[in-house]
């Protein structure tokens, strides 16, 4: 009998890893785990592999630092003629500044970081500039002279489209963390509540960081606001899972430009699968867009625990492809 998500992630102790090992079981593929919270081992046809996290054997060192530097990935693939946000580095706060007088509506982030940390989107003057400046320099992880980046926002919504090989497994609409008023409570209280359902479906909080603080700001309100019944207050702009955003599948709605781009990314950076960002006003059809970053080893609970949508099992194709091509 088939176990459930729950036992095999009492099993691997990693939730990354329970869908691994879950896929291997529908696949008939052998595991044993090897190091409980962190790495299995895989066997098919007398050849084996091993999942460490969210690491598959489908990526490589070239295009793991190209993927984990976001300056030399929006530089692979401008010159692979794929459309990417322009982008600059920022070496100190004048810079920043400079570029908001040049562009308006931009975003700060860390050249090396991941799951959205340090990222501060569209900010209004050059006081809220400098801030994002400081809060993205103090979170970089990069050693390079160019800590921080200055890139132009594009208008949409944020796509995750999960590429192996030739094919596109999983697409997924991230909407970025929000709360919806129910007259009586403030934004924080309301934030505190959706925690505790998030903890509950295994999914981390909405943190009250400098961009929901930003974000309340340029809103005119904070947390001890009281919206209205009904009332949708978004509190960020960035829609990583990991710092309180929802998912809806959204496959069937997708226009092959748009899988063809994805393909095209992780292709270009020289690699066999990743998860691709994309940013476009209308995923039905072509329009002005951007790909945002790439990430080399995708996490999969979005499109597992997607809000609204069917759930997809993309651990499945990608055992699938490790087995036919490594």
């Amino acid at each position: 009998m088939q176990k459930t998500y729950e036992q095999y992630l009492q099993e691997a102790g990693n939730v990354h890893l329970a869908y691994y090992i879950e896929a291997a079981d529908i696949l008939g593929i052998k595991y044993e785990i090897v190091k409980k919270s962190l790495m299995a081992r895989f066997e098919y046809n007398n050849r084996h592999w091993f999942i460490i996290n969210t690491a598959t054997p489908l990526t490589n060192t070239t295009s793991t630092t190209i993927a984990k530097r976001k300056n030399l990935t929006n530089e692979v693939l401008a010159k692979a003629g794929i459309a990417v946000p322009k982008q600059v580095p920022l070496r100190d706060k004048k810079d920043a500044v400079k570029f908001f007088d040049e562009y308006k509506n931009i975003v700060i982030k860390p050249s090396q970081q991941l799951g959205g940390i340090g990222v501060t989107l569209l900010p209004k003057d050059k006081r809220q500039v400098e801030k994002a400046f400081k809060h993205a320099l103090s979170k970089s992880k990069s050693g390079d002279t160019a800590k921080v980046i200055g890139e132009e926002f594009i208008e949409g919504e944020n796509y995750r489209l999960l590429v192996v090989g030739d094919s596109v497994v999983g697409i997924v609409r991230r909407k970025a963390a929000f709360v919806i008023g129910n007259g009586k409570d403030n934004i924080k209280k309301l934030i505190e509540e959706k925690n505790t359902l998030r903890k509950q479906n295994m999914l981390k909080p909405i943190l009250i960081d400098n961009e929901v603080k930003l974000r309340l700001e340029n809103l005119k309100i904070n947390l001890r606001y009281i919206p209205k019944d009904g009332e949708e207050v978004l509190l960020r702009y960035n829609c990583n899972l990991t710092t309180g955003g929802t998912t809806q599948e959204c496959a069937s709605e997708a226009h092959q430009y748009y899988k063809d781009l994805a393909i095209n990314a992780v292709k270009a950076i020289g690699t066999q699968f990743g998860g691709v960002d994309i940013i476009t006003p209308d995923i039905t059809q072509p329009a002005k867009c951007g790909v945002n970053e790439i990430n080399y080893n995708p996490g999969l609970r979005l499109h597992y625990k997607a809000d609204e949508g069917e759930a997809v099992k993309v651990a499945v194709p990608i055992m699938e492809y490790i087995v036919n091509n490594i």
